[in-house]
């Protein structure tokens, strides 16, 4: 029997330290975690519309932390319980005679695979809903300088929007000579119309708003 002892003994292992806060640094810890986590609930619940009353003063209350942390104007009502309504884009070919000659829908499921792709086609016809979202009268002469031109800066950008989907199309159809476009707001159904029976595609369920006609240049194409 060998009794002699372990040439390289385990050294004993030192306890872990734990951090010695005071109460009154807890305490003050606990309330910056409790102020993060209920950020973290008031930005989905608040932004963007449609949110509750209650919804609306807590974003006021925390937007400057919003801001600072990144947890402000996000889409996050896209996957909330009850989202708006989505928006399609609609656009139809025409001839040199205004005659239409076809048609066709983005986002489309049939057409746009896999779903990054119809991910990215649905994120450009919710931003031009937003874009073009603005009204066609310009203000007032009197009205202030800045408000002309954010009117101006946000025409020109829906304008721009428009057409590069149109010079995006024009090649991809090289048979139009004009192409309209149209913007299409597909409203979600209440639970109770669905219960009854009523589908998500109903046509009642669809608005449509033109948002102009754009003549197709040569160099468009290239």
């Amino acid at each position: 029997m060998n009794n002699r002892p372990n040439a390289n003994p385990t050294p004993p292992q030192s306890p872990v330290p734990h951090p010695n806060w005071s109460p009154g640094f807890r305490g003050f810890v606990s309330v910056l975690l409790l102020v993060h986590l209920t950020a973290l609930f008031v930005g989905p619940c608040a932004s963007p519309p449609p949110s509750s009353m209650w919804a609306r003063e807590a974003e006021a209350v925390f937007e400057p932390y919003l801001h600072v942390a990144f947890l402000k104007d996000h889409g996050y009502r896209f996957f909330a319980p009850n989202p708006g309504p989505s928006h399609l884009v609609r656009y139809e070919l025409l001839d040199e005679a205004d005659q239409k000659i076809g048609e066709g829908t983005f986002p489309n499921l049939d057409e746009h695979w896999p779903r990054l792709l119809y991910h990215r086609h649905f994120m450009i016809s919710e931003s031009l809903f937003n874009m073009a979202n603005i009204s066609d009268e310009p203000p007032p002469p009197d009205a202030h300088p800045a408000v002309r031109a954010d009117y101006e800066s946000a025409r020109d950008l829906r304008n721009a929007y428009l057409d590069s989907i149109s010079r995006h199309l024009a090649r991809q159809y090289p048979e139009a000579a004009k192409i309209r476009i149209v913007m299409v707001q597909h409203s979600i159904p209440l639970p109770l119309d669905v219960a009854n029976g009523r589908p998500l595609s109903d046509p009642e369920l669809y608005e449509e708003a033109p948002l102009g006609v754009y003549t197709i240049q040569p160099e468009d194409r290239e």
